[in-house]
């Protein structure tokens, strides 16, 4: 990518023009318009744009110089959208992001199988953990408000382990008759706080870009934004616009459904309030797939 440098852009003294910080990011105020200056912190992000731009992906914010240890870009407003709003835009605009760099790839057995494995021991290590922590638990006289919250709730936690292994076993029993699968080049870090519903809508933060599976980075997105959108609507509409197979949404499935292995000590407010969105994450998470094999069953 041929662009001008950052000295050419800002001059000579731009370390003493007007700017502001928030984190490690620095906004500086140019004479003709507002940037932002933020650290590089992928050695080759410059493949990743020349990759987007020889897919003719337009949907994000595209620097105006990339130094060894700096990338500047234009400011850009976001636009006020409700958390819905935005999420059905971003969702939008991904779909056209994957359907623009969507390939397909001869299926590796042994990399199938080894994925399978891994699932299978995280799944088994995830219940250990949970029954052994419960039984120590179950054991004192006076449980601490973290150790009550988490025996109350342990019944949303077996449940969801019990599906994701139903789950990958399905998954795996249909993978293992397919010859090839999808591959999409994904945002990495796909959530509301990386997307700008100013225009057509822009992704930001494309450090973690990668080729990977369909279903990465609405899990992603699912995982950080559960709380704010309406994820069974989202969904809904999103599979309209890119709609995946049935070994793809066992895969979602799969990864969403696999609780989190918490800490919950030493118990305090910090500790419950963390446990409480865990466990709301596990309840909103049976509704959502509940939906989903609703909708599948009347298909």
């Amino acid at each position: 990518m041929l662009m001008p440098s950052l000295q050419e852009i800002l001059g000579e003294d731009h370390f003493v023009q007007k700017y502001s910080y928030q984190k490690d990011i620095r906004f500086l105020q140019l004479p003709d318009q507002k940037v932002v200056l933020k650290p590089k912190k992928r050695y080759d992000l410059e493949t990743v744009y020349r990759y987007l731009q020889d897919h003719h992906v337009t949907s994000y914010v595209s620097p105006l110089a990339i130094e060894k240890n700096e990338v500047l870009f234009p400011y850009c407003e976001d636009a006020l959208l409700t958390a819905d709003e935005k999420a059905k835009k971003m969702l939008y605009t991904l779909s056209i992001w994957q359907n623009k760099t969507t390939t397909h790839q001869r299926l590796d057995i042994d990399e199938v199988k080894a994925r399978y494995e891994m699932y299978r021991k995280k799944i088994a290590d995830t219940n250990l953990y949970y029954h052994n922590l419960q039984d120590m638990i179950e054991t004192k006289v006076y449980m601490a408000p973290s150790e009550y919250l988490l025996v109350r709730n342990s019944s949303l936690i077996y449940a969801a382990l019990a599906y994701s292994q139903q789950a990958l076993e399905e998954w795996y029993q249909r993978i293992q008759q397919k010859k090839s699968k999808r591959q999409v080049y994904c945002h990495g870090k796909c959530e509301l706080s990386h997307f700008l519903g100013s225009d057509n809508g822009y992704f930001i933060s494309l450090e973690n870009a990668h080729l990977g599976d369909v279903w990465e980075d609405f899990a992603c997105f699912y995982r950080q934004d559960f709380q704010q959108v309406d994820m069974i609507s989202s969904f809904h509409f999103y599979q309209h616009k890119y709609p995946f197979t049935k070994e793809e949404q066992l895969a979602l499935y799969v990864e969403l459904s696999l609780p989190e292995i918490i800490d919950i000590y030493p118990s305090s407010l910090q500790k419950c309030q963390q446990l409480t969105k865990f466990i709301e994450y596990l309840m909103r998470t049976s509704e959502f797939l509940s939906e989903q094999q609703k909708k599948n069953q009347e298909h």
